[in-house]
């Protein structure tokens, strides 16, 4: 029930209607909001669904695509030039910027013929959470909206690849890979925005094999958890390693605003460095070219391209640390008791640590190869986590967690049970003890209630005897 101005009590202020998102119009039982909607909103509130659903797609496209630019546009005009800013290639910089912009797409960037496709996770991640926000403002709760926003993304993703990679190989197939990742980006992302705003029925959910949904539970929440240690794991070591970074800095020689813009686009590759460092706590250790291998227990460490956030990896190895792998078995054991509620510890359930299990291995595997890529020709082709061996590792040690923990909730549900019956064994004795006490008591006269007399109430009692 929604209170008009009429029904609002004397000295509170009059409460807003609300304004509807584009598309979805006024409706009598629409909930009150806090959130003050935009010009755009009012103007659009009413309009079909699919309206809100290209804005969404338009405006996702456009804001990534400045993310990217701002900061170029930026680092080229503080650069000083003897002619000042008619000698800069604008248009060879926004080409730039495209091509890196479709880099987080996963769209090779070709230069005189060497493929980079080392793709920016953050670049990636941060395109997802705008279109989030977007889709939660303009769209409907609805399929139309939520396929135009999606398709309209893609299409610009498309309509950009074919703009800026003319004329190089693999047109064909790469239109296709960006419209894959493309989708797989904003189609969960504009699906999650709506969802927040206007809310979900997952009706279909009860009908999932509860097992399945235990494991997926127990396994999404390892791998939150492994991604998040090694991501504390790898700032860390950055900031051991903030002596070499400063140095590479100074060593390349840029202006302040050039750093800033440099700082910012590797700040984009830190969710890679932290899947790097989720393969190297499995023991497998990643690679930065050919030649260069980084795990707990040793460090062989060639020739390094000379980018500063490399200064952050680790550069200790050996000893404790080579315990490293520990700390995943520690984790999913962690994660086990968390869960101690909801999966019973039984023999009947351990196919819930099976699922578990798989869980972490596909989405280890998923990770590691979005976040594994080439930074250039001949010993660069290479650079990250050995999909297959990190994926395996994981696993194992994830399900070395689970066994442990499992067994160790049997362990005190037999001996708890134990204990019960026990106790239930005694149960009968203790009874007679009770009632030969009670027997045996003597109560005081004045304790004992006469029968046949009224208690005497008062209007201050209410009826209700007070206690002596």
């Amino acid at each position: 029930m929604t209170r008009t101005p009429r029904d609002t009590p004397p000295g509170m202020p009059a409460l807003r209607a609300p304004v509807p998102p584009c598309g979805a119009g006024a409706s009598d039982d629409s909930p009150v909001s806090s959130v003050r909607p935009s010009r755009l909103q009012a103007v659009l509130a009413g309009s079909p669904g699919w309206v809100g659903g290209a804005l969404t797609g338009l405006q996702g496209a456009a804001l990534g695509l400045i993310v990217v630019i701002t900061p170029a546009f930026a680092a080229v005009a503080a650069a000083p030039t003897t002619n000042g800013s008619a000698a800069i290639d604008w248009m060879g910089v926004t080409k730039v910027s495209v091509r890196l912009w479709l880099l987080a797409h996963g769209v090779p960037y070709v230069l005189n013929g060497v493929a980079f496709t080392l793709a920016p996770l953050g670049l990636t991640l941060l395109i997802a959470f705008m279109l989030a926000a977007i889709a939660g403002r303009y769209c409907t709760k609805s399929w139309a909206s939520w396929g135009v926003a999606t398709g309209t993304y893609v299409g610009l993703v498309c309509a950009a690849e074919i703009g800026a990679m003319h004329g190089y190989p693999n047109l064909a197939a790469n239109t296709v890979r960006a419209a894959l990742v493309a989708f797989v980006i904003a189609g969960p992302a504009v699906a999650a925005g709506i969802w927040r705003a206007h809310g979900a029925e997952f009706g279909w959910v009860p009908r999932v094999s509860l097992a399945i949904r235990q494991g997926l539970r127990l396994g999404l929440a390892t791998v939150a958890a492994s991604l998040s240690v090694a991501a504390i794991i790898g700032g860390g070591f950055t900031y051991l390693g903030r002596g070499r970074i400063a140095d590479a800095v100074a060593t390349l020689g840029i202006d302040p605003l050039g750093g800033v813009a440099l700082a910012f686009a590797q700040a984009l590759y830190a969710p890679n460095i932290a899947v790097w460092m989720l393969g190297w706590m499995t023991g497998q250790g990643f690679s930065v070219g050919e030649g260069n291998v980084y795990s707990p227990s040793d460090i062989a460490s060639d020739a390094v391209p000379a980018f500063p956030i490399f200064g952050a990896l680790p550069t200790i190895s050996g000893g404790w640390i080579a315990l490293a792998p520990l700390v995943i078995v520690a984790l999913a054991a962690a994660a086990r008791l968390a869960l101690k509620g909801r999966i019973a510890p039984t023999v009947s359930d351990l196919p819930v640590i099976g699922i578990a299990v798989a869980v972490c291995a596909g989405a280890i595997a998923a990770i590691g190869a979005v976040a594994t890529g080439a930074l250039g020709p001949g010993r660069l082709a290479f650079v990250g986590v050995e999909v297959i061996p990190v994926a395996v590792t994981f696993a194992l040690l994830a399900a070395l967690g689970f066994s442990a923990a499992h067994g160790l909730l049997m362990l005190w549900r037999l001996l708890m049970g134990r204990r019960t019956e026990r106790s239930g064994a005694k149960a009968p004795f203790l009874s007679v003890v009770r009632d030969s006490v009670v027997k045996d008591a003597v109560v005081p006269d004045s304790v004992v209630p006469d029968p046949l007399s009224e208690p005497e109430t008062s209007p201050a009692t209410h009826g209700f005897v007070p206690l002596p």
